[in-house]
């Protein structure tokens, strides 16, 4: 009799630690499922960075309202606009002939929880004329026999662009760094008291200057030659 209840209490106790474990196994199972839903749409969002094709064009103009804006012009064979989804609502975008406009209104002040990233990604095959407002832009990877820039920035860039003849003006301090694998047949540079112009890259003809000096002026033996005319004072 002993024996029997035993084996009773045996059973029992298995019955209920299988029992247990199923439910503990079940509600488990369950539990990562929601947790993974859960950690998948807290943490995986969609790309932050809106790309959106363009009908062709061969020039730009840049106005910006208030605040920096940095703009970068790339070659590439079709041509689009990219910005970052927090700035989209503040780009307008159309169209004057063969001329893309773009316009950037105010925007809200930047903070740490709210990020506005202000960055413009224009994609071309190619540009004979830009006109911008922006505080830094960047043309890369031109390949072209001549290009105009009109500038408004405080800050412009030339990286890895080749071109036959490039003619700078600007209305405001700015300060003009051409890169070292840029190459050019002339160029004819408008640089006032208050900016500055590095030119790393190769000049094979002339490099004709209008400034005051030399101050603010830095090139090396990649320039073939130089032509230097003062504003009048």
């Amino acid at each position: 009799m002993a024996n029997r209840y035993k084996w009773l209490l045996i059973t029992a106790g298995l019955l209920l630690v299988a029992v247990g474990t199923w439910y503990y196994l079940r509600g488990t199972k369950k539990l990562k499922k929601v947790n993974g839903i859960a950690e998948y749409d807290t943490l995986v969002q969609p790309t932050h960075y809106k790309k959106i094709p363009l009908k062709p064009f061969r020039y730009v103009m840049v106005n910006c309202d208030l605040g920096p804006v940095k703009v970068y012009l790339e070659a590439d064979l079709k041509s689009s606009i990219e910005y970052h989804q927090t700035f989209m609502k503040y780009v307008e975008v159309s169209y004057k002939g063969d001329t893309l406009m773009i316009h950037t209104l105010k925007t809200p002040k930047s903070t740490k929880e709210n990020p506005i990233y202000k960055q413009i990604s224009i994609r071309t095959p190619q540009i004979s004329y830009y006109m911008g407002e922006a505080t830094q832009t960047f043309f890369s990877n031109f390949g072209a026999d001549y290009l105009k820039v009109d500038n408004r920035s405080s800050y412009m860039r030339f990286i890895a662009c080749e071109i036959e003849q490039l003619d700078l003006t600007t209305n405001k301090s700015c300060n003009f760094l051409i890169d070292e694998n840029c190459s050019f047949d002339k160029i004819d540079a408008e640089i006032n008291p208050n900016s500055a112009l590095t030119c790393n890259g190769e000049v094979y003809t002339l490099l004709s200057l209008k400034a005051n000096n030399l101050q603010n002026i830095k090139f090396g033996l990649n320039v073939k030659s130089l032509r230097m005319k003062k504003y009048n004072k």
